[in-house]
């Protein structure tokens, strides 16, 4: 192997990246097809994401499948983005000039919409891509992880719709407090119903993955501990929210009857 290149074969045709070992071993070459460094790249980046949709879509307490449709429909038009996208076109050479640290920058109280279940999803898209292409500020890296994020989103729109609604509350409640807003503007009794709406939602969300994770994806219960460090979900704050808005949010009763963590607390007849 050459002093520049990233990636090589071990004896098994497994891949082995030379720059970041939790790479090594993830994806496979087979007998016939090629083994230069893009290639044994895009080998990597196919299994890598894919664990990363599996991560964003699989309850923590099912088993991990060989293969999913589900999770197979958006994993491939994802790499396809990703394989039609300039940054493909960038040399493996780069990744190992710019070498990535692992992490993004972030802020110390970070917004609630950056760190929902589709945002830690996009974070770690863009740690993968920024590892195996070189950790460099590019319109290319920018336009792909926003392509990736947009495609998440509609995707789990019709699909998990509970996850974009957890962003979407997010990007609601973050509005109330100016995040979002354009400067200057004012926020409308509307808006602020929306985010106050959001919040109570997001509070019950976040009771719910706590008392049933295995129910939820590894990215939701990340963000649910996030939350919960921010705003209060304990039980008796849960049980006051829905006792405030039972009677004005008709839409409240039938999501308290459909979840079982929220009907045990008010077992007693309330609901």
């Amino acid at each position: 192997m050459s002093g520049n290149c990233r990636f090589a074969l071990d004896e098994n045709r497994r891949v082995i990246d030379t720059v970041s070992v939790a790479n090594s071993g993830k994806g496979y070459c087979h007998k016939g097809d090629p083994e230069d460094d893009k290639y044994l790249r895009e080998r990597v980046l196919m299994v890598r994401l894919g664990e990363m949709i599996d991560k964003l879509l699989r309850p923590s307490g099912e088993e991990h499948e060989p293969f999913n449709e589900g999770r197979h429909s958006i994993w491939l038009p994802l790499l396809h983005t990703i394989r039609a996208s300039h940054l493909n076109t960038f040399d493996p050479a780069l990744s190992i000039e710019h070498r990535s640290g692992g992490k993004l920058k972030c802020q110390n109280e970070p917004p609630a919409q950056d760190f929902t279940s589709l945002a830690l999803f996009r974070d770690d898209v863009e740690c993968l891509l920024r590892d195996l292409y070189g950790d460099v500020e590019s319109e290319a890296l920018d336009s792909i992880v926003g392509a990736v994020f947009r495609i998440v989103k509609q995707f789990t729109k019709y699909v998990c719709p509970d996850l974009c609604k957890e962003h979407e509350d997010a990007e609601d409640l973050d509005y109330i407090f100016g995040i979002g807003r354009p400067e200057g503007y004012a926020i409308s009794s509307g808006q602020w119903r929306d985010g106050m709406v959001a919040k109570r939602d997001l509070i019950l969300r976040v009771y719910e993955v706590q008392q049933e994770p295995s129910a939820f994806s590894d990215y939701t219960i990340d963000f649910a501990n996030r939350f919960s460090q921010q705003w209060d979900c304990s039980l008796n704050s849960v049980r006051g929210l829905v006792l405030c808005n039972l009677e004005s949010s008709p839409d409240l009763r039938d999501r308290l009857q459909r979840s079982p963590a929220l009907t045990r607390i008010f077992s007693n007849g309330i609901i």
